[in-house]
């Protein structure tokens, strides 16, 4: 019998809570001591109860350290949304590795770029994606049907971020604007992060998540705070509107977790579907949503959508959850143990309406960067992580994102967020996607430039209509001077609109 099988076989005798882990691999244990027969997920393989994805991860575990994976080292997780990530991110976690959860949809000068920056030992990946170059690969094997391919890589077998103690995570930060930045995070820190959060969310064992983000985003911020409290998730088959109802009536989900595409998504879906009366919270994240489709989804479904604030220095912050449907242009107020400030050019606190840099400081914050290697101390303000979001306090105290800091476009002296835009811009039936950016002008100095990837069967000849969709809801100064159709505008792996 393999010796994690024993052990959690003597603990569920005598299910008693215990304290809680201060180790992320340890809380599935735990989940699994607590809840051996409640579903933990629920994929394209079907249902996996904790004990059953607990044992499937020891397997592996043992398997990862006869592999000559140890403390330390750097071991990235590759793979498409489902148990295979979770189980060898986990198995890799409790082998003492640094996981860093790759897309499985990089592509190859993208992944080039990312292993320049961080030396990893190994990459174990559900064969979704593209192989990864390097020395030697075998296939691990887990009990439930799953493989996962293990790759080592030509560096040397050293740790990835020695000079961080019990260094446990690394992902590196969507890089829509520049070189993306590899943020480590700890053991300590992703728990007290998730635990935070929680307090917000509220989530218990009786909620069922419907999952249809990457993970390999979201990982240590959602994920694992499902599996400790018990959570079942529900990884739905794509992003697809149909698909989310489809497998939230089946499901009976209670929780869905989405960004601002899905809201559009679902809100302009054509049958006229509800959401089951199980759903008791939407939450959108990622990006800025326009107050106007949290309005337009809250018609439809009667649902409240609240934004949440998420940064993955810091974690998940801020929460709408008061006035979700009064005031959804806002993200919220600051969640138990955080604190928010909004900084002007001097680094000075800002009158109430006047909008500066968002900062923020609480538990679970990042240790680090890694390349060039920074700690939290050298990187923070009294305490305080400059987000590098330009934001205001409404009368209220509510906290409004109004754009981000290097993005701003000056107008003849009027200030323009990108964001604000196009936001606008993402609101008119033809448009898919859109990329604000700015250009040269000789008068007012910087003008408002829009590019849009059209939905099927429109044409360019469209572009007027837009331009007069974003004169009747946008101020003179914003509306863009000029509009180029593109045939795709690129993301990040992330998802979000990549700019530059």
């Amino acid at each position: 019998m393999n010796p994690g099988t024993e052990l959690l076989q003597n603990q569920t005798k005598n299910p008693m809570p215990g304290p809680r882990p201060m180790n992320v691999f340890d809380t599935l244990a735990h989940a699994a001591r607590q809840w051996p027969d409640r579903i933990a997920i629920v994929d394209a393989a079907g249902p996996m109860d904790y004990q059953s994805l607990w044992r499937e991860i020891e397997v592996v575990r043992s398997q990862l350290a006869g592999l000559g994976v140890s403390a330390g080292q750097g071991v990235g997780m590759q793979g498409r949304n489902g148990r295979a990530f979770i189980i060898g991110a986990l198995a890799a976690l409790g082998s003492g590795a640094v996981v860093m959860p790759i897309h499985h949809l990089l592509k190859p000068d993208e992944m080039s770029a990312m292993l320049a920056r961080a030396p990893l030992c190994a990459i174990l990946d559900d064969a979704s994606g593209r192989a990864p170059a390097g020395e030697t690969t075998c296939d691990v094997k887990v009990p439930g049907g799953v493989s996962l391919r293990f790759t080592r890589m030509a560096v040397p077998q050293v740790p990835l971020a020695p000079w961080v103690e019990n260094a446990a995570f690394l992902r590196f930060t969507s890089g829509t604007t520049g070189a993306a930045k590899g943020v480590i995070l700890t053991q300590e820190g992703v728990l007290e992060r998730t635990r935070a959060a929680n307090r917000g969310l509220g989530l218990t064992r009786e909620d069922r998540v419907l999952w249809v983000l990457p993970m390999s985003y979201h990982f240590f911020a959602t994920i694992l705070l499902y599996l400790e409290v018990g959570c079942t998730i529900v990884v739905g088959p794509d992003y697809l509107a149909e698909s989310i109802l489809e497998t939230a009536w089946r499901n009976e989900a209670t929780f869905l977790y989405v960004t601002p595409m899905h809201v559009r998504m679902l809100t302009a879906e054509s049958s006229g579907r509800a959401l089951p009366p199980s759903v008791r919270r939407v939450m959108s994240v990622s990006s800025r949503l326009h107050p106007q489709a949290a309005r337009d989804f809250f018609a439809r479904y009667r649902v409240p959508i609240s934004q949440g604030y998420g940064i993955i220095e810091v974690g998940l912050p801020l929460m709408n959850l008061e006035d979700a449907v009064e005031h959804p242009e806002a993200v919220g107020r600051p969640l138990p143990g955080f604190e928010a400030a909004i900084l002007d050019d001097r680094m000075k606190p800002a009158a109430p309406g006047q909008t500066g840099q968002l900062a923020l400081r609480g538990p679970g914050m990042f240790a680090g960067y890694l390349n060039p290697r920074k700690r939290r101390e050298e990187v923070l303000q009294d305490g305080f992580f400059l987000s590098g979001d330009l934001a205001h306090r409404d009368d209220a105290g509510r906290i409004v994102i109004d754009g981000r800091l290097k993005t701003v476009i000056d107008v003849a002296g009027h200030k323009v967020f990108p964001e604000e835009v196009a936001a606008v811009l993402d609101q008119h039936p033809a448009v898919l996607r859109s990329r604000v950016s700015t250009r040269p002008h000789p008068q007012m100095g910087e003008v408002v430039h829009a590019e849009v990837q059209l939905r099927e069967g429109f044409s360019g000849t469209v572009t007027e209509d837009i331009l007069s969709f974003c004169r009747r809801r946008l101020s003179s100064h914003k509306v863009p001077t000029s509009i180029d159709v593109s045939v795709e505008i690129p993301l990040t792996s992330s998802g979000k609109v990549r700019h530059g």
